[in-house]
């Protein structure tokens, strides 16, 4: 793929940022549920490693450009399958792969043998939580905090509601066959939940 100048210039950020080391890169804060309580330990970790403020202000200026270049990448992507599969190729992937999701949960209720009352509790689970999801990505939030409290919440309820019909060994089963496999296609939030629940 060629890219203008100033895609090209946002290379080097992405770079840099993929060679730090990924616990300093998680604790950096590189996803909205290390705000809050991991800008604390952030911090801790930082001074016990005498990291100053500029090196500090330096870092969260590679982890900047390094999402904006992600985001910039995945839009490149996206219009590109757009390109060449339209319209209707990209509904019959989303629907394939949809099936295979599917059968998926049929085969693994029928190795359980799960009750019809069982079935229809876990794909009312699953409803709920897709509803709620959307829900939640269409809010507002005041903080990333309170966002990431509130998918923590959702994630929660969805765990307790599986754990009435699943035992934990199903519940990691069934969301080891929802995880996507092979080539992950990006941009389509449904296409890439891995969450037992979708």
């Amino acid at each position: 793929m060629k890219f203008p100048f100033t895609r090209k210039a946002l290379i080097p950020a992405v770079v840099s940022a993929m060679l730090l080391p990924m616990s300093l890169s998680a604790v950096a804060g590189d996803h909205p549920q290390h705000h809050g309580s991991w800008q604390e330990k952030r911090t801790e970790l930082f001074d016990r490693a005498d990291i100053d403020v500029d090196q500090r202000e330096q870092l969260d200026q590679a982890r900047t450009e390094y999402q904006q270049a992600l985001e910039e990448l995945s839009a490149d992507y996206a219009q590109q399958r757009q390109d060449i599969l339209g319209e209707d190729g990209i509904a019959a992937l989303k629907q394939a792969i949809h099936d295979i999701r599917e059968e998926r949960i049929t085969t693994l209720m029928d190795e359980w043998q799960l009750s019809d009352e069982d079935r229809a509790s876990l794909q009312q689970t699953r409803e709920d939580f897709r509803s709620n999801m959307k829900s939640l990505a269409d809010q507002q939030f005041d903080s990333d905090e309170d966002r990431h409290q509130a998918w923590k919440e959702l994630h929660t309820n969805t765990h307790d509601s599986l754990a009435e019909v699943l035992s934990e060994e199903q519940i990691q089963e069934l969301t080891h066959a929802l995880m996507p496999r092979g080539p992950r296609f990006g941009g389509d939030h449904d296409m890439n939940e891995a969450d037992p629940s979708s």
